[in-house]
């Protein structure tokens, strides 16, 4: 490493990605860049490739909507944000060399980060544009009750979203399913679902990855409702959500 690439954290690097760095750190950032490949190399490890995030995802039955091809950082670019990008990687706390999924399953953060990174790609169009049918929908949410044993179809008519999809997922190699809503502004929402062996826990609102979200765990099972910028929004979802499926 030189001694220019040696002079910023990995922390000032992230900030600099994510825009939050201030004026003088991103000056002599990239004024780096411009002279020292040590650095871009830093720089672009700590940019998340987008197919690196949907190889997170063991896709099972139904396809997601396909990411948007983003560009490669070059030195001579500017390299602020893509916000998503090194955002994810500091959270997890790891390098892709150790594997992206190689933090301990009750690690902080951890499933939800991943979820949020992978929502954050949606738009009303997305959502809009793969629509399943009834019967389609039916099917999947049947299939992961067979493997999983949660039953969903009480979450698909949720007063405030309409319910567009569900589709199968995975993230350590278990079941993690994902059905999409719009709200009635067109905002694209998600119930994420998955088994974990953390305690059971009341919701508990956050931001995640730029996205407002909303967790608990009953009985095993580990729920998310993630959408918009509004925490109060995804509570009201989940405390609705939570009495569709009988949890009081």
């Amino acid at each position: 490493m030189t001694e220019v690439s040696n002079s910023f954290t990995d922390e000032d690097l992230t900030a600099f990605l994510d825009g939050e760095a201030d004026a003088a750190l991103a000056a002599r950032i990239e004024a780096g860049l411009e002279s020292d490949p040590a650095l871009v190399a830093r720089v672009e490890g700590l940019s998340l490739p987008m197919e690196t995030l949907r190889a997170a995802f063991a896709m099972e039955r139904i396809a997601p909507p396909p990411a948007p091809a983003l560009p490669r950082p070059a030195a001579n670019r500017n390299w602020r944000p893509m916000q998503l990008a090194a955002s994810v990687v500091l959270a997890l706390g790891i390098g892709f060399a150790g594997g992206y999924l190689s933090q301990p399953e009750q690690a902080a953060p951890g499933w939800i980060d991943v979820v949020a990174s992978y929502q954050s790609l949606y738009m009303t169009e997305t959502v809009e544009e793969t629509t399943q049918a009834p019967e389609v929908a039916l099917g999947v949410l049947e299939d992961f009750q067979s493997r999983v044993g949660v039953e969903l179809a009480a979450a698909t008519a949720v007063e405030g979203v309409e319910f567009r999809r569900a589709q199968v997922l995975g993230f350590k190699g278990k079941p993690l399913m994902q059905m999409a809503y719009l709200g009635e502004d067109g905002t694209p929402f998600a119930l994420c679902v998955l088994t974990t062996s953390n305690d059971d826990s009341a919701p508990n609102d956050r931001m995640a990855q730029g996205l407002a979200a909303t967790s608990w765990v009953e009985d095993g099972v580990g729920y998310l409702v993630i959408g918009g910028q509004d925490p109060a929004r995804t509570r009201a979802l989940a405390d609705a959500m939570k009495q569709r499926l009988g949890q009081g």
